[in-house]
């Protein structure tokens, strides 16, 4: 499972590619102004996305024209490429992605440069990128019995939750709560929990959260400057109201550390005391709640609503990160 191995540790080196393709091209929209399609924070994005589509190319043909290993689980497809299912899905997602690139090419020659990420073309990429993160996962997680996989799982759940935050910025706005901030909340207790019921480590919860916050305070820090460096690069100004905030980075969560170490403990007390439904589900309500509490903190508003929803809702989804984490745990049983 050399291959596969390899592969997994690639994915994870295109969404860290793509993500921060995606802070500074947020960045530069802000600060500056698209200018051209083939600016450099759109190129790092696409190159992420292209390694995430080489390595899973690359994977498959390794698989088909070498002797089958009987550790893999493969699906035969067009009838002569044996493909590993995690890197199947990993890729066509990348592919489909690279796709909608080209039609957001088309979109942006035709109706100008848009300034919301809820563009027809920019949903459906980010819906890919999901896709993408779906694949990986999976390519982890078939990897579990091994320190490399189990660590990689963590490292990318939290790497690629930033990223998935973009695709967010569309959830449609709801009149009785603030939609954006609950549904960040869920995504994100989603994957912490996955990220303990697949490795069953409470330590590597708290790994995701770190390399969450380590990707945040990297755009954070770097993104603005990069951005007013490659303006001047090419001789473009930027725009007189810029005073170096970062603008991908505000809308990311800064209570995900402390909520990962929350559901760190909370998975530890599980497994001392056997009972896993109870405390998964009282977790991931009070961390949904927090993450959404931290929102309204970090943007100064507050609306007790969405918090508690995000609370309810953080019932239902602890216990079904914890239920989902089956299938993926069998990926690593052949």
């Amino acid at each position: 499972m050399k291959a596969e191995r390899i592969g997994a540790w690639m994915l994870l080196a295109g969404v860290a590619i793509a993500t921060i393709g995606l802070s500074w091209d947020i960045q530069w929209h802000s600060d500056v102004g698209p200018d051209t399609f083939f600016t450099a924070p759109h190129l790092l994005m696409y190159l992420g996305t292209a390694t995430t589509g080489f390595t899973c190319l690359a994977v498959v043909l390794y698989r088909t024209f070498r002797r089958p290993d009987p550790a893999v689980r493969t699906v035969k497809v067009l009838g002569a490429f044996q493909a590993p299912i995690p890197f199947l899905v990993a890729g066509l997602g990348a592919a489909a992605e690279l796709l909608y690139g080209l039609t957001d090419l088309w979109w942006h020659t035709v109706y100008g440069f848009d300034a919301t990420p809820t563009s027809p073309p920019h949903v459906a990429m980010s819906l890919c990128f999901l896709v993408e993160g779906v694949g990986a996962v999976m390519a982890f997680a078939s990897l579990r019995g091994t320190r490399s996989g189990r660590v990689g799982l963590a490292v990318y759940v939290g790497v690629s939750l930033y990223g998935q935050i973009f695709l967010l910025l569309s959830t449609p706005t709801l009149s009785w709560v603030m939609g954006f901030f609950v549904a960040v909340a869920l995504l994100c207790v989603l994957g912490l929990i996955l990220v303990g019921a697949v490795t069953r480590s409470p330590g590597l919860v708290v790994v995701s959260g770190l390399s969450f916050a380590a990707i945040h305070a990297l755009t954070w820090f770097g993104v603005p400057p990069l951005t007013r460096a490659y303006a001047a690069s090419i001789d473009l100004p930027v725009r007189d109201y810029v005073d170096g905030t970062p603008v991908y980075a505000g809308f990311s969560p800064f209570a995900l550390v402390p909520v990962a170490l929350l559901l760190a403990g909370a998975l530890a007390m599980a497994k001392r005391f056997g009972a896993v439904k109870g405390p998964v589900m009282l977790a991931g309500a009070v961390g949904a709640a927090l993450l959404a509490a931290g929102y309204h903190i970090q943007f100064d508003v507050m609306d007790i609503r969405s918090v508690v929803a995000a609370a309810v809702f953080g019932v239902v989804i602890g216990l079904a990160a914890w239920r989902m984490s089956a299938p993926l745990r069998n990926l690593s049983e052949v």
